[in-house]
């Protein structure tokens, strides 16, 4: 009489195992979305940041694919290269200029394929309800005008002036046009005096009808106080000035 037959259990599928193919899933989505992210704000300096996380995530050289997917995103057409990679330049220097003088947010560059804007905080600019200049006002803009005079090209140059809603009232600046427009001239006048030929500038006042913020807290007005400085593509690569459409701010 034989000995009975073992009884061997079925090996059971490991039920987690799902798992490993949602985890690779849900990786690769994030990584989808920092870069739709970094494509959305078509900001050179935030670009470092994303492909250092994205580097760190992958353990590979992310930073140069980046930077290659935005530059040829921008330059749709040969009118307007080299607007992006100008906007890098001078992106990379004043954010180490910011930071040598701890002038934090002040500072901010916005490239995309039609423009390069460098934005000044209109309170380090300018005194309060005056075009009169302070003096890390003046500095900076001083060395912005240095970074512009080495620029290949003679990229036509467009200064912004900028308030909040609130008005000046006074004999000298009735109303936000006249203060806007005298602290765009202000700017444009320091820049043509460190050297950059005055063919190239353009000064207007918007007063405080292109707000970047609500002017409802004074957090927000100060925002909207501001000098925006706009490098241009070449006058005989793109359009006028006045047809450049603006690209979103990036604070």
């Amino acid at each position: 009489m034989g000995l009975p037959k073992k009884h061997v259990c079925p090996e059971h599928e490991n039920a987690e195992r799902y798992l490993l193919t949602y985890a690779d899933m849900i990786t690769l989505l994030l990584a989808l979305f920092i870069v739709l992210y970094a494509m959305s704000i078509q900001d050179p300096i935030k670009y470092q940041v994303v492909a250092s996380s994205l580097q760190k995530a992958f353990n590979t050289a992310a930073r140069s694919n980046i930077s290659d997917t935005m530059i040829s995103i921008g330059n749709v057409t040969n009118a307007y290269a080299g607007m992006t990679s100008t906007g890098e330049t001078v992106g990379e220097e004043l954010t180490s200029y910011a930071a040598q003088n701890e002038l934090g947010d002040q500072i901010s560059v916005t490239a995309s394929k039609d423009a390069v804007v460098i934005t000044l905080a209109g309170g380090m600019v300018f005194s309060s309800g005056s075009s009169e200049m302070r003096p890390e006002g003046r500095q900076t803009l001083e060395f912005i005008s240095d970074r512009l005079k080495g620029l290949t090209d003679r990229n036509p140059i467009r200064i912004e002036g900028h308030t909040d809603d609130v008005s000046p009232n006074t004999d000298k600046f009735p109303t936000n046009w006249f203060l806007s427009s005298a602290r765009a001239a202000s700017a444009a006048n320091l820049l043509a005096d460190t050297g950059i030929d005055r063919s190239r500038l353009q000064a207007v006042g918007l007063a405080e009808t292109r707000p970047i913020a609500p002017n409802l807290t004074p957090e927000g007005r100060a925002k909207n106080r501001r000098v925006e400085i706009w490098i241009l593509p070449p006058a005989n690569q793109g359009p006028a000035a006045a047809a450049t459409p603006r690209p979103a701010a990036a604070r």
